[in-house]
């Protein structure tokens, strides 16, 4: 199943994505990360700048288990997901869910309605660096493999075009 995910940092940002992609990576292998774009808080009562991305992993894990493992993540980034008010206060890290699909297109995007993942997408938002291990990307979306059993992770920046060509042909040969 490919799993379209949010995420978003607006405590210390650089290092939480950073190290929520990084984990995500060790768990599900090869991610495909949209973007970073610096975002105003909305419906959060903060003056701390965000950063926001969308990325698309594969698994064999149902929708239920996956948001349990990205509950994880979050808490072990120091969110407090016993917190009433956590949806409205600052967060080191938010994972969402935003669809799963049996089959890879990007058909999602025309029904996303929240401000803060339509900038990801917009060209004129400002991007925001992020660096795993000594590897800094930011410009454009970055395709990240990870060898589990070595630990290396390789950061790929290219075109979209060509990140998408590997989306279909990576993620199907999974």
């Amino acid at each position: 199943m490919y799993y379209v995910i949010s995420i978003g940092s607006n405590i210390q940002p650089e290092q939480h994505v950073a190290a929520a992609v990084s984990a995500l990576a060790k768990n599900f292998g090869s991610l495909y990360l949209y973007q970073r774009v610096y975002t105003q808080a909305q419906l959060v009562e903060s003056n701390h700048v965000f950063i926001n991305s969308v990325l698309v992993l594969n698994s064999t894990l149902a929708a239920t288990e996956l948001k349990t493992e990205l509950c994880h993540i979050e808490e072990s980034l120091g969110r407090d997901r016993s917190d009433p008010r956590r949806s409205v206060k600052d967060r080191s890290c938010d994972l969402d869910i935003i669809c799963c699909q049996e089959l890879w297109s990007e058909t999602w995007k025309t029904e996303l309605t929240e401000s803060y993942i339509q900038q990801v997408f917009d060209p004129a938002s400002k991007q925001a660096p992020i660096q795993l291990g000594c590897q800094l990307f930011s410009e454009r979306p970055a395709a990240i493999y990870f060898q589990a059993e070595t630990g290396d992770k390789f950061i790929v920046d290219q075109k979209p075009d060509a990140l998408i060509n590997w989306l279909e042909t990576s993620f199907l040969r999974n």
